[in-house]
């Protein structure tokens, strides 16, 4: 039965450091851009900690009406599947739902990991006509003008976590910057209450990564307007280290700036394999990040790491296909999808299952939930 699917679910942000990591250059990046604290006013402990009691809650399940019509059975959806195991995770998401859905299979064309390889898959694509282009989390910059076809033939483009919208062709995104904005001022909320105040932060982040930037930004307004006497540091971990030589990177800043009592990590992939790192160093910290892998709750649960903002890539991947069948079918995208971001959750290894060999799932039930709304869609005419 489709209630009882249970899909491997990693964070979307971690899923981005992945999928990105097929289309973004590894280019130079500094590991000492810093931002020294303000003048010495006090922090407002308790506002920060009321937005860090909202997120340790739920957000609201982002489609709330049904779907009224679907495909046809010759119509299909097309999927830019990236160099990236994610993109096969998502590719095995899309099979449950277009199952759930009771639509054809969606037809995905590879890309290989440079920006050439994207456009000449977005042209393949286009070639064969789909009712709709499903578009994981690449870059803007990797797309190049490979979207404008999908415009001009009058074929919409369903996205997850792309930082851009209409301006490029895109016609609905989940997970869009409203997630990372959210996930940012959590982090920097987060930090101000464990820190009581008095934090001095360091930020990890993956410049080759757009939505690395957008949280940040939101991370900096937040910490700004709730701690102005916190100190943040500002550190690049170039996306080719990641799972290899980042631990001993972010240890040798730690050692270099002792005073830092908390690092944060836009994406928390960055983090791994960094607990052994710090213990054999002696380095104790507060750690958080936005979206965790297995691994990284793994870590989380034996306190290697003590919180994390999850966002739900099950529901984010079903939230995407009903997008994309709605605008093929002429509907139009629920008040939830248009202004609602995708389910996040401020997480510690109390809120874990046993097993977090398959991630964290904010509604676990999502294949039932997208079932019922999807049960009485009809095909169109």
């Amino acid at each position: 039965m489709l209630s009882k699917v249970r899909v491997p679910l990693l964070a979307v942000i971690a899923m981005l450091a992945l999928v990105v990591a097929a289309t973004a250059g590894c280019g130079d990046s500094s590991d000492g851009n810093s931002a020294t604290a303000a003048a010495a006013e006090p922090a407002d402990v308790e506002a920060a900690q009321a937005v860090v009691t909202k997120a340790e809650g739920p957000t609201p399940f982002p489609v709330e009406q049904p779907l009224k019509k679907k495909l046809r059975p010759d119509q299909k959806l097309g999927f830019l599947q990236c160099a990236t195991p994610f993109c096969g995770l998502f590719a095995q998401l899309y099979g449950v739902g277009t199952k759930a859905m009771g639509i054809s299979p969606v037809q995905a064309v590879k890309a290989g990991h440079s920006a050439d390889d994207i456009q000449t898959a977005l042209s393949s694509i286009a070639a064969k006509r789909p009712s709709a282009l499903l578009l994981p989390g690449l870059n803007v910059s990797s797309l190049g003008n490979g979207l404008s076809t999908f415009k001009d033939a009058g074929i919409p483009v369903a996205a997850i976590a792309v930082m851009a919208g209409p301006e490029v062709g895109i016609d609905a995104v989940s997970a869009g910057p409203a997630n990372f904005q959210a996930a940012g001022r959590t982090l920097a909320d987060w930090a101000i209450v464990e820190a009581k105040g008095k934090a001095n932060i360091g930020w990890y982040g993956i410049p080759e990564l757009d939505f690395t930037k957008v949280e940040r930004e939101a991370f900096e307004v937040e910490l700004k307007k709730n701690c102005p006497s916190c100190e943040v540091r500002s550190v690049d971990i170039p996306i080719a280290t990641v799972g290899s030589t980042a631990p001993s990177r972010i240890v040798s800043d730690l050692q270099a700036h002792p005073d830092t009592n908390v690092i944060l990590f836009p994406a928390f992939e960055t983090a791994t394999g960094l607990p052994a790192a710090l213990r054999t160093a002696g380095i104790d910290v507060k750690i958080a990040g936005t979206g965790p892998t297995p691994g990284n709750l793994q870590d989380l649960k034996t306190g290697g790491f003590d919180a994390a903002v999850v966002q739900d890539v099950g529901v984010m991947v079903f939230t995407q296909l009903d997008e994309a069948v709605r605008l093929a079918t002429g509907q139009p995208l629920t008040p939830n999808e248009r202004t609602l971001p995708t389910p996040y959750q401020l997480i510690t290894k109390e809120d874990l299952p046993d097993d977090v060999s398959k991630g964290f799932s904010i509604y676990p039930d999502f294949v039932e939930r997208f079932g019922k709304l999807w049960s009485g869609a009809r095909a169109t005419g």
